[in-house]
């Protein structure tokens, strides 16, 4: 029962870092916006930009190291190329694999 909580546990994890790496994405526009309508002019923009790309730099970096609860591995990282998919690069383990079940081919293995 303890693998299944550490699975659990794991992936909540795993879903946490992809959460806060798209949310970093996607408040690129609206900061940008924001930036460019202050009175600051393109200081404020460039400003805006860079603790824009330090925190990305930080969340990719947390998304990178996040480890697979299955194998050990990193989840989204193969070598020193980092892919952002919904399931680890090593073992193919679902990033939902605890609340859809696992559907990998070969998951019948102990």
């Amino acid at each position: 029962m303890s693998g299944m909580l550490e699975l659990q546990e794991g992936l909540k994890k795993i879903r946490q870092r992809r959460l806060m790496l798209w949310l970093t994405i996607v408040a690129y526009v609206p900061a940008m916006l924001l930036a460019l309508q202050s009175d600051g002019g393109w200081n404020t923009v460039i400003k805006a930009f860079f603790v824009w790309l330090v925190i990305l730099c930080v969340v990719v970096g947390m998304a990178v190291v996040i480890r697979c609860p299955e194998c050990g591995n990193c989840f989204h990282t193969h070598g020193p190329t980092f892919f952002p998919v919904r399931r680890c690069v090593h073992c193919g383990l679902h990033v939902l694999a605890d609340k859809k079940g696992d559907d990998r081919i070969d998951s019948e293995k102990s």
